[in-house]
């Protein structure tokens, strides 16, 4: 074997362990007891590798979900996969290591309990994305199809909506106040006038009745009518007279008219600048209203679109998978079998733990029992221990103190002892002095008496 061989295999043999002791770390297995059941090892680095691995579908459904949910631009989406992967394995650690042993299989399988159902929730939040991208092209398919019925069903609404429907009405009446506006006072509104509608209808009566007067004139002429006889008489002088008064009132109207239509006109135009006003505040009103009610129609269709842009997220692909299940039943029970398996490859660590519990204990776990034992003792003897050492202190400081307290008090008595002997000899000497002075004072009375006596 070369060398180079050898180096390769130390390096194989270097990084396998490196591995191995990483995965240790994952499962939470206590390296000490290992070493004396070597054995054992390699359960812990498979249940460390299981929980590495749950942890590894739970990253990979997060960055599917984030990408798919979110929108987010795919390294940002595993960086955020990362992330929720290190949650699930720390939470998988957690139920894994936490799981106790009992005496007895029911107590262990009611403390497992919780920890299971919370790992099938954890598997059923992880394995939904990844169930969603296997059947991504059916479901992408059911999607646009559930789009086209919503955009249908909005374009319908819209056009049924009463809010809308009177917009071709507004607009055509902003069109006439628009016109009005521009053309200002015209014959045409003069003409509309209810004195000179009444005045031309007069006129065209008049009109009417002159020309058949005259044509009754012309044919009494001529002997095609009337009295049948041409030439001029008596009847044809009667026609010719009711056709020149019918003549003269059509003159007299023509010339009543002719007068009529400038004053009407000068009414209007004086009117014209209320009307306008009017006109302009009915103008404003209506282009207001429609203005708002466009606004209000494109904001929803802009919603609208926006919601269908946004209708290809988790929600919308999991009902576009049960309305495909409705249709497709092998689909449905595909969906299902896939959704119970990737549930339960989360689920692993946990059940994988629940199964160990339920066993016989093996050598790992004695000596781990041990070693806790053991602990336990090695804690209890420590705090036996610290407690009677504790206790020795106590006394000796209360012994101490108690010598501090009588040497205290005897100090205290042989002061206070001093202290009255040394008041007691201040007391003697003064009354001593005061004796002296007293003495000497009455031996000097009694030697001016005596100088008294001699003098006398």
């Amino acid at each position: 074997m070369t060398v180079r061989t050898k180096l390769a295999a130390v390096r194989r043999r270097v990084t396998r362990q490196s591995i191995a002791e990483q995965l240790l770390t994952v499962a939470g297995a206590n390296r000490e007891v290992l070493r004396e059941a070597p054995k054992e090892r390699g359960k812990q680095v498979a249940m460390g590798a299981v929980l590495v691995s749950t942890a590894g579908l739970a990253m990979v459904s997060a960055s599917y979900a984030l990408h798919l949910a979110l929108h987010f631009w795919w390294p940002f989406a595993v960086l955020g996969g990362v992330a929720w992967g290190l949650i699930i394995l720390n939470l998988d650690r957690w139920l894994v290591v936490s799981s106790p042993r009992l005496t007895s299989k029911v107590g262990t399988l009611a403390m497992a309990l919780p920890r299971v159902v919370l790992a099938v929730l954890i598997g059923a939040v992880v394995s939904t994305p990844l169930t969603l991208a296997v059947f991504s092209a059916e479901i992408g398919t059911e999607v646009r199809e559930m789009a086209a019925e919503n955009e249908d069903a909005f374009t319908r609404q819209l056009a049924e909506d009463s809010r809308y429907a009177q917009l071709p009405t507004l607009r055509e009446q902003i069109a006439v106040l628009e016109a009005d506006l521009a053309d200002g006072v015209t014959q045409a509104d003069v003409a509309e006038d209810p004195a000179v509608v009444d005045l031309q209808r007069r006129l065209d009566d008049v009109i009417e009745r002159y020309n058949a007067a005259e044509d009754a004139y012309n044919q009494e002429i001529d002997g095609s009518g009337g009295s049948g006889i041409p030439g001029f008489g008596p009847a044809t002088d009667a026609r010719r007279e009711a056709r020149d008064r019918l003549a003269e009132e059509r003159d007299s109207l023509t010339r009543q008219l002719a007068e009529l239509k400038p004053q009407v006109l000068e009414q209007l135009q004086a009117e014209e600048v209320q009307t306008t006003i009017d006109q302009q505040a009915e103008l404003d009103r209506l282009e207001t209203r429609v203005t708002d009610t466009e606004e209000r129609r494109e904001a929803e269709i802009a919603a609208h679109d926006e919601a269908v842009g946004n209708s290809d997220g988790i929600l919308a692909r999991l009902t576009a998978l049960e309305r495909i299940g409705e249709d497709n039943p092998t689909l449905a029970t595909a969906h299902w079998l896939l959704f119970a398996f990737m549930t339960a490859l989360e689920c692993l660590p946990i059940l994988f733990k629940t199964m160990l519990a339920l066993a016989p204990p093996s050598l790992y776990e004695r000596l781990l029992t041990l070693e806790e034992e053991k602990v336990e003792e090695r804690v209890q003897l420590r705090m036996q221990t610290e407690y009677e050492e504790a206790e020795v202190l106590a006394k000796s400081a209360l012994a101490a103190a108690e010598a501090r307290a009588a040497r205290t008090l005897e100090a205290e008595s042989r002061a206070t002892g001093m202290v009255l002997d040394a008041q007691l000899d201040v007391t003697r000497e003064g009354v001593e002095r005061w004796r002296d002075e007293q003495l000497a004072g009455a031996g000097r009375v009694n030697g001016v008496e005596t100088d008294l006596v001699k003098h006398l």
